[in-house]
């Protein structure tokens, strides 16, 4: 589908729309590229929106991120005492891509590594510089702050935003957010606009604006969150697929599905001897509930180490079973764990 085949709004608000449904996903399906200005990232942002970029991973998309960068007044005093900016920007960083505390944002680093490592995904970090070539926080708290995006369709077809909202949750769904909308086939004003802020990106990107430096990923900080790639993604084998998400789509509707078990071995490199053992593993699982140890076996087969209150929760729930009761905890504390645990401990019991 191309953008043209839309009816896109001139403008999106968080009070009247939902600007997630209503532009970015669409948007997202139509494109083959996704250029992007923000203050502010957050990689959360990629599990909300997976259904557009799934679409756009088909249309062999790519998308490229520029976001500014925040140092703290440690950093501005070493680069005021001589440190390299660059040396600097890399320590920041690294700083602030601490490891995922839960399962959730371990998620999200998966979707993000994942597009970085199979190039659908760049990104560069810019600082508003002084005349000095020292940065302009080192004066004043100036930021790179632009929120800008443009969409581009595979006929050239493009569309671009302007608003207050950055590429994070916050600023799609979270937070009190407008965006104007302009269409490049609409001619006129809305065409200069789109071809304005794509030359401003161009310039940026390549790092040709004045009065702003623009680096790449320090390498250190890239193969820091490319450790979290999920080895059992193999979506594209390192290749871009050719055919859209409209035809996958329709293949799945027409049941044109290859047999998996006659392909196995063929797209995981499997021999006989492994397939045989990944079935028996299968059906263990499948059986679990026959298990005389089942309680047991749960908690020493799920991939995470369930805590003393989830394990208390589930031997209560058992012990008084078929009484119903409540989990009442905060989030974050494995609610969803806990539901799981009990409800294979019930099929042991009965």
């Amino acid at each position: 589908m191309l953008l043209t085949e839309k009816d896109w709004l001139i403008s999106y608000s968080s009070n009247e729309n939902n600007p997630i449904a209503d532009f970015y996903i669409p948007a997202l399906e139509c494109a083959v590229k996704y250029d992007r200005k923000s203050g502010f990232f957050n990689s959360a942002i990629l599990s909300k929106v997976a259904q557009g970029l799934e679409a756009m991973v088909y249309n062999q998309g790519e998308v490229r991120l520029i976001m500014g960068c925040e140092f703290s007044p440690q950093d501005l005093d070493a680069i005021n005492r001589g440190y390299e900016l660059k040396q600097q920007l890399s320590i920041c960083l690294d700083r602030e891509l601490s490891d995922p505390q839960n399962l959730i944002q371990l998620k999200h680093f998966e979707i993000l590594s994942w597009l970085i490592a199979h190039n659908f995904l760049e990104i560069k970090i810019t600082i508003p510089l002084q005349k000095n070539g020292l940065p302009e926080q080192l004066n004043r708290n100036k930021l790179f702050h632009e929120k800008t995006g443009i969409f581009t369709d595979k006929e050239g077809n493009k569309i671009a935003f302007s608003g207050s909202n950055n590429e994070s949750l916050g600023g799609w769904e979270n937070n009190v957010e407008s965006f104007h909308v302009y269409c490049s086939w609409e001619e006129g004003r809305d065409l200069q606009r789109v071809n304005e802020e794509e030359y401003r990106f161009e310039q940026l990107w390549h790092n040709l604006a004045p009065s702003v430096k623009v680096f790449d990923i320090p390498t250190a900080v890239k193969n820091k969150l490319l450790k979290y790639t999920p080895k059992s993604i193999n979506l594209i084998n390192n290749e871009k697929l050719t055919n859209n998400a409209q035809d996958k789509i329709q293949e799945i509707k027409n049941n044109n599905i290859p047999n998996i078990e006659n392909n196995i071995e063929d797209k995981f490199n499997l021999t006989a001897e492994e397939i045989e053992a990944e079935k028996a593993k299968f059906t263990s699982l499948l059986n679990i509930h026959n298990h005389q140890g089942c309680l047991a076996y749960c908690l020493e087969s799920i991939p995470v180490k369930a805590w003393l209150h989830q394990r208390k929760i589930l031997l209560k729930f058992i012990a008084d079973f078929p009484n119903s009761a409540l989990i009442c905890d905060e989030v974050g504390l494995g609610k969803t764990l806990n539901s799981l645990l009990i409800e294979k401990g019930k099929l042991n019991e009965s």
